[in-house]
C-alpha cells in the first residue's frame, strides 16, 4: 500500500487506540503503523498509559472542576490536609485514605465527588473490624455515615478482638478506607501537596524564625512523626 495517512494515525493514537487496532483500520500491519510514527516524531505512550487507556475506554472517570467556588475552594484545602496527614501515600496508583472518624472521612468523600468529580461507582471503601463487631451493622453504620450505598463497599477485613472494654464510641465500628484506583488523579493530588508544602517552606523564610527552621519538610521527603526533623529520620534508616 502508498503512503500511510499521518494526521489519521495521530488522531487515532491520541484517541486511545493501538498501533495495531490502527493497524487493522487502515489495512496494516501495526509494524507499520509504529514505523510511520517514528518517522514522524509521534511519541508512543508508555505501558503505564496504554494500560490506563486500556481501563478507561472513555476516558479519565473524573472531572476536576475549574473554577472553585469560595466554599469549594474551603473544602480543597482541607482535604488536602487531611490526606497529608492520614493518606496512604505510597501508594503511586491509588488514593487511599483511612481512619477511624466518618466524618473526617466523609468530607474526603464529598471532596472527591464535588472537587475533583469522581464517579460515584469509582470510589471503594474498604473496613476493618475486630472479630466481635458484626459485619453488617458495621457496613451499614458506615454506609449511612459515609452516604455510599453498600455496593461501594468490599468484604471487611476482620482481626482478632482486643477484648471487652477496649474500645471507644469512635472506634467501635472498626477503621474504613477511602480509595479510588486511578494514577491520574493520584499524581494530581501529589502534586497540589507538592503545592501546598511549597507554600508553607516560603511562609517559613518569611517568618525567619530559628526556632521552626526545619519543621517543615521538604516536598518528597517523609515527614518524621516524632519531631520532623531529618537527623531523626537519618539514625532511624
Amino acid at each position: 500500500m502508498g503512503s500511510l495517512p499521518v494526521n489519521r494515525i495521530r488522531r487515532l493514537y491520541r484517541e486511545g487506540m493501538s498501533a495495531k487496532e490502527i493497524g487493522d483500520v487502515l489495512g496494516c500491519s501495526w509494524h507499520q503503523v509504529i514505523s510511520c510514527m517514528q518517522h514522524n516524531g509521534i511519541p508512543r505512550r508508555s505501558r503505564s498509559e496504554a494500560t490506563y487507556l486500556k481501563a478507561n475506554p472513555n476516558g479519565d472517570p473524573f472531572h476536576i472542576k475549574s473554577p472553585l467556588t469560595s466554599e469549594e475552594e474551603r473544602l480543597k484545602a482541607l482535604a488536602i490536609g487531611l490526606y497529608w496527614g492520614e493518606g496512604t501515600r505510597r501508594n503511586q496508583i491509588s488514593v487511599r485514605i483511612s481512619n477511624t472518624d466518618p466524618v473526617l472521612l466523609r468530607v474526603f468523600v464529598v471532596f472527591l465527588r464535588t472537587v475533583c468529580g469522581v464517579r460515584p461507582e469509582k470510589i471503594r471503601v474498604q473496613l476493618i473490624i475486630h472479630s466481635d463487631v458484626d459485619p453488617k451493622e458495621a457496613l451499614k453504620y458506615w454506609s449511612h455515615q459515609l452516604g455510599l450505598p453498600l455496593s461501594h463497599f468490599r468484604r471487611p477485613t476482620v482481626i482478632p478482638s482486643r477484648g471487652v472494654g477496649t474500645y471507644t464510641h469512635r472506634v467501635e465500628w472498626g477503621t474504613a478506607e477511602i480509595g479510588v484506583h486511578n494514577m491520574r488523579l493520584r499524581r494530581i493530588l501529589q502534586r497540589w501537596l507538592d503545592e501546598c508544602a511549597h507554600v508553607a517552606q516560603s511562609a517559613e523564610h518569611v517568618i525567619g524564625n530559628d526556632e521552626a527552621a526545619g519543621s517543615i519538610p521538604a516536598v518528597g521527603f517523609p515527614r518524621n512523626r516524632t519531631n520532623g526533623s531529618r537527623a531523626s529520620v537519618e539514625q532511624r534508616r
